[in-house]
């Protein structure tokens, strides 16, 4: 099992996050494979090195011509005209069009895009089933997170900034380069925010923006505040770190595999360097090593509530919503209440990172006044995932081992691809994969 470490003591965006990734080893080969389709959109990448506070880290950035560029990287733009690195703030700075330090009047365009056009373009990618699945994850915070500060439905959510082209392509590269590193955990401790104000294309908001806070709010993303003026986080870096967030809890000892450090582009001082570290649990705190069969001292939450006047539509739609804010699993049974009245049984199992902002999410999305709650010590078996070679094609499987038993379980949405680009049937694809280990 690969465990991911992202150290945003210095905050977090979308090229931030995919260019620690790219310098702690992900394939620029395959992130470039997988955003091929986009490329009439508008931008052209650039993987670099830069030096920040004497330090070579990896520079990722998506080049944008003028009709999609948003300028966020612009402090003149973003703070006011008299910004300078120190970190001076808003001040009541000029509305756009702006005035630049070389005297010229700018009127700064903003590329719209609706959530349900996100998900075409995502689903117009060949992705790996993990990749997708982050990705969409990611976009799914993003539009409810702007759904919620707007005060409007998710599906009629339009990106500004975050539905840019820029964003599509971080996500999607973070998502593929997670993948092509074989991350299964990541742990992200805290993320350090600024304080003040910044500018949007609504007008001047404060830090942490609506929508990072949104996105804190519903999952449990630890928030920092420190002590410098400026927006250290982005919505398109909180939805990436809290969509593929596992843990908030560090190993008391790890050693490190490997280190990553990606550049931001914004003018902060100190500058905004991520740091992405692969990391190995040296002791689980009982004296077994990392990698054996799980000592007692494995605890989770059971969530339990009974729901008799919801709709269909409503408890599906919680599940989703249950399942992409870091929900280990989640279910219904179909139970009997008082007055023989039909109802549900709705039951959660998840860590206690992520407890609250589930409850959170049972109050909002359905009918239930309360909730039952128990922690519970189990037993598990140690989980890895490899890439198996077929007839068919890859197929990605879930390997279980413990005390000598080893069990493999094909992946969903791996076998679907590969049965429908052979033209067989699901079961074919299935059978072959889970024998050839």
């Amino acid at each position: 099992m690969s465990t991911l470490f992202w150290d945003c003591q210095t905050g977090i965006s979308g090229d931030m996050a995919v260019a620690s990734l790219l310098d702690l080893g992900a394939s620029e080969e395959a992130v470039r494979a997988a955003l091929a389709p986009l490329a009439g959109e508008g931008f052209e990448l650039h993987v670099g090195r830069v030096e920040k506070a004497g330090l070579d880290c990896c520079d990722f950035d998506v080049a944008l011509d003028e009709e999609h560029d948003g300028h966020d990287h612009d402090m003149a733009y973003l703070y006011d005209s008299e910004w300078t690195p120190g970190g001076e703030s808003v001040a009541g700075g000029a509305a756009c069009p702006c005035v630049h330090g070389d005297g010229a009047s700018h009127t700064y365009g903003h590329h719209h895009r609706s959530y349900a056009q996100v998900r075409e373009v995502l689903a117009s990618l060949d992705l790996a089933p993990r990749a997708r699945s982050l990705s969409e994850k990611a976009f799914r915070l993003l539009a409810q997170a702007e759904s919620k500060a707007h005060g409007v439905p998710v599906d009629e959510v339009h990106f500004h900034e975050v539905g840019a082209i820029d964003a599509i392509v971080d996500v999607v590269a973070a998502a593929v380069c997670l993948d092509s590193l074989g991350v299964d955990k990541v742990i992200v401790p805290r993320v350090v925010e600024g304080t003040g104000m910044v500018r949007c294309q609504h007008g001047v908001i404060p830090v942490p923006v609506p929508a990072v806070v949104n996105i804190a709010a519903a999952t449990g993303l630890p928030l920092s505040v420190g002590p410098r003026q400026g927006e250290l986080v982005t919505p398109t870096g909180a939805a990436i770190a809290a969509a593929a967030m596992t843990s908030t809890l560090l190993p008391k000892r790890f050693s490190v595999k490997a280190c990553g450090m990606g550049a931001g582009k914004r003018d902060y001082d100190p500058p905004s360097i991520l740091r992405a570290l692969l990391i190995e649990d040296v002791d689980s705190g009982d004296g077994t090593a990392s990698g054996a069969a799980p000592a007692p001292g494995d605890w989770i939450w059971k969530l339990e509530c009974n729901i008799d006047d919801s709709t269909g539509e409503m408890l599906g739609a919680v599940l989703e919503d249950l399942m992409a804010t870091g929900a280990r699993d989640a279910h219904f049974l179909p139970v009997f209440m008082k007055k023989n009245r039909p109802a549900y049984e709705l039951a959660i199992i998840c860590d206690d990172a992520h407890r609250e902002a589930l409850e959170r999410i049972v109050f909002a999305e359905t009918t239930t006044i309360g909730i039952r709650r128990q922690r519970m010590e189990r037993s598990v078996m140690d989980v890895s995932w490899r890439d198996v070679e077929t007839s068919y094609g890859t197929v990605r499987v879930k390997v279980c081992a413990r005390d000598g038993l080893l069990r493999a379980y094909p992946e969903y949405e791996s076998v679907r691809a590969v049965a429908r680009a052979a033209g067989t049937d699901f079961r074919t694809v299935y059978l072959a994969a889970a024998t050839s280990l």
